[in-house]
């Protein structure tokens, strides 16, 4: 089973489903009201709650999946349609995005609600973040594309995920890699000293401001 409507233990179900006590809400009181850029019935995407950087994105699904991999499984052709809508107005923007994601799976940790799926968007280049990977001794495998990721939704494995617009890469050895790994991999190469890449140590409420300024210019519609 990929895919649940909701989890109680996911933030993300909850404040999606309009639930006002989560950490968003919590953190910025009302300002601004909501951080979602745009939505539609299978995705949403939002603007990262501890921005890393200006224009730090998250696409996630509205229904509770723990990875795109499994997110694959189902809705491979809308997340396509989606990307194909958002990186021309990401890129406008921000620049050429790269996409990030740590694939959880059913199981970790014991919970299903461990996590719910999502990809960063940041405006770094990938080949910097793959090379630093492969220096923290990752070894990649090229994928066709993203929807190369279900085979990982199916067989309910973990996985690091990097890619843009032109090349895939797939991580699949990552369990020693320390919590919030890709964070602190985009962290490095922006000049972000340890450990304020995390996102329970500085928030930046102003960047978060910045780029919902930005993408309120947009004029995003999702599948």
């Amino acid at each position: 089973m990929t895919e649940r409507d909701s989890c109680a233990g996911s933030d993300f179900c909850q404040e999606l489903a309009g639930v006002e006590h989560v950490t968003f809400h919590r953190i910025y009181s009302g300002s601004p009201p909501g951080r979602i850029i745009g939505r539609g019935s299978t995705l949403a995407l939002l603007a990262d709650m501890s921005p890393l950087t200006w224009g730090h994105l998250l696409l996630v699904p509205t229904a509770h999946y723990v990875s795109f991999g499994a997110v694959m499984c189902d809705h491979a052709e809308d997340v396509a349609t989606t990307l194909k809508r958002i990186v021309p107005l990401y890129a406008a923007s921000f620049g050429d995005p790269v996409f990030l994601e740590h694939g959880s799976t059913m199981g970790m940790e014991g919970s299903a609600c461990v996590t719910h799926a999502h990809i960063h968007l940041l405006p770094l280049p990938s080949r910097e973040v793959n090379a630093l990977m492969a220096r923290d001794g990752l070894a990649p495998t090229a994928l066709g594309g993203l929807a190369d990721l279900e085979q990982f939704g199916y067989d309910d494995r973990p996985y690091f995920y990097c890619g843009d617009t032109v090349e895939h890469q797939v991580y699949a050895a990552v369990q020693a890699r320390p919590r919030q790994y890709l964070r602190s991999v985009a962290g490095r190469i922006l000049g972000i000293p340890d450990p304020e890449w995390d996102y329970a140590v500085v928030v930046r409420k102003d960047v978060l401001m910045a780029t919902m300024r930005e993408t309120a210019r947009w004029r995003l519609s999702l599948p």
